[in-house]
């Protein structure tokens, strides 16, 4: 298997994102800490000036999308290569319900797709990463259609060799929600990565280990009213943080102090130098921050029940995020028990050990030897 190519969708990979970005990241480092590095599917256009976005090229991208045919792919030795290929794949199944099929150049491996994207390589092992369903399951805690969303992943599923999740809660729920065989679906984790702790300076009024963070998107699953509200019936003197690209419409009462989204190294400085990292999440497919936060040696108050509790397990204070005054009961031990704290970072910082490169690696590896026999990859 040593030999089989391995290729990775860079839709995401190379930007700072959070979210699918951190799995895209941690994959490749996770392959590249277990075996050959990946190759990577990348955009040949990536880093022009307002690239996809002028209309004629939105014009020719509509065009393109309903031509018949297979898109080839560029090897650059390191990457694989084509025009607009991630939207132009998204404009392909809007204008016809189809994948876009893509050929790639030299001997058939195994594609990982970060992503439902609706495309795949021809003749190769085709893997798709459905982090969650939680648009299907629960429609009123995300603001992605249902009705798109489950198009395109019946349309992966129909083809994927395996679909890859990240929990067993995840995977419980894609099995539920899609009518996929289990045997078709595997639960390979995620990997914690790009952790280095910066020397970067917090923001002009935080001090180190006094105040509590939240990191992510202002979306209803992320629980943020209840939050707030357990934060402020706490009566903690810690203020709280939420670091985020946007929280409009939340509403923020005195002492809660919100942040623009930050860079990489930033936020990494935010959530090593918090006394304590909250997801109290309604819903998640994994919860990253929280195995984040636990590397760095930071506490954890995440949610007792779904994938958040998976994941977290005993290293975490689990509380009901349904209940404001077990989120403000939590946030009242945090602030006033140091013993708690010390043994919560003690305990994150062992049970990790689960999420790293090399044993997140080792196990999307055993997937790939899966295939060791299929006839698309013997010579």
């Amino acid at each position: 298997m040593q030999k089989v190519p391995v290729c990775v969708d860079g839709r995401l990979a190379a930007t700072e994102a959070t979210g699918v970005a951190s799995y895209a990241r941690g994959l490749c480092t996770a392959l590249a800490a277990t075996g050959p590095a990946a190759m990577i599917l990348d955009d040949a256009r990536r880093g022009a000036l307002h690239a996809g976005n002028h209309w004629p090229e939105i014009v020719w991208r509509g065009l393109r999308a309903r031509w018949p045919g297979a898109v080839r792919l560029e090897d650059d030795g390191q990457r694989f290569l084509a025009s607009d290929v991630f939207r132009l794949a998204h404009a392909r199944f809007a204008a016809t319900g189809k994948l876009l099929e893509l050929q790639a150049p030299g001997r058939p491996g195994i594609m990982h797709w970060t992503y439902p994207i609706p495309a795949r390589v021809a003749g190769w092992i085709n893997l798709y990463t459905v982090h969650d369903v939680i648009p299907l399951t629960d429609p009123s805690l995300s603001p992605i259609g249902p009705a798109g969303l489950r198009r395109r992943l019946e349309a992966v599923a129909s083809v994927a060799d395996r679909i890859v999740t990240v929990s067993d809660h995840a995977r419980d729920a894609i099995i539920a929600t899609l009518s996929i065989s289990s045997d078709r679906i595997v639960n390979a984790g995620a990997a914690v990565s790009d952790l280095d702790q910066p020397s970067r300076p917090l923001p002009a009024g935080l001090v180190g280990k006094d105040y509590f963070l939240f990191c992510g998107l202002a979306e209803p699953r992320k629980n943020l009213p209840r939050l707030i509200a357990g934060w402020q019936a706490s009566g903690v003197v810690e203020p709280l943080v939420l670091a985020g690209p946007s929280f409009a419409g939340v509403p923020m009462p005195d002492g809660v102090i919100v942040l623009p989204y930050q860079p990489r190294d930033a936020l990494v400085s935010l959530i090593c130098q918090a006394r304590a990292l909250l997801l109290p999440s309604l819903a998640e497919g994994f919860g990253l921050p929280v195995i984040e936060a636990m590397a760095l040696g930071t506490p954890v108050l995440a949610s007792n029940n779904g994938a958040v509790a998976e994941i977290a397990g005993r290293a975490a204070l689990l509380v009901d995020p349904s209940d404001v005054d077990a989120i403000a009961g939590g946030l009242l031990a945090l602030s006033r028990d140091r013993d708690l704290r010390r043994a919560l970072s003690e305990r994150g910082l062992g049970h990790v050990a689960r999420f790293t490169p090399i044993a997140f690696g080792e196990r999307v590896r055993a997937l790939h030897r899966e295939f060791a026999g299929d006839s698309r990859l013997v010579s």
